[in-house]
């Protein structure tokens, strides 16, 4: 998994689900050592990075009580 950044805000940890269809969406942050869900998936983009070249996704999500948050997910190589 690459490096994972939530702009904004500190949170140690994102966390992913997959389901069936192979497309990872977050599904929490941790943040404090507590767990916030992710009530909503606003959007998701990938965009290549002009200086570096890499690809990320960013994710723009509601959490629970209603902040807004983006998350940019730098994708490796088996992730393309």
């Amino acid at each position: 998994m690459g490096a994972v950044t939530v702009k904004g805000t500190k949170f140690e940890q994102v966390e992913y689900y997959a389901g069936g269809s192979g497309q990872e969406r977050p599904l929490a942050v941790y943040r404090d050592g507590k767990r916030q869900l992710i009530e909503k998936l606003i959007s998701k983009k990938r965009i290549m990075d002009s200086r570096t070249g890499r690809l990320k996704e960013v994710f723009r999500c509601q959490l629970a009580g209603g902040e807004k948050i983006e998350i940019e997910r730098e994708l490796g190589q088996d992730q393309k």
